[in-house]
């Protein structure tokens, strides 16, 4: 993953808290039920970014078994 796939996963994981406290001191129904979908588009988020980083991991590992730069076997392409 690359620092910024990291610094918005950090930014959506702290909204998440937020919509957790904003759920938590709710004195209306309309807050609570937008802190509590606010959490889940965090973790439904994050847990997108961590599949993607470890969909491009695999692919990568991938790419290393067959010979490294994707390039054919004679050592060009074309």
């Amino acid at each position: 993953m690359s620092w910024g796939d990291t610094a918005v996963g950090v930014f959506v994981g702290v909204l998440g808290l937020v919509g957790l406290v904003l759920a938590g001191g709710a004195l209306d129904q309309e807050i609570y039920v937008f802190g509590l979908c606010l959490f889940g588009f965090a973790v439904a988020f994050d847990w997108g970014l961590v599949l993607q980083g470890m969909r491009r991991a695999e692919a990568a590992r991938a790419q290393a078994v067959r010979g490294g730069t994707g390039a054919s076997r004679t050592g060009h392409d074309g």
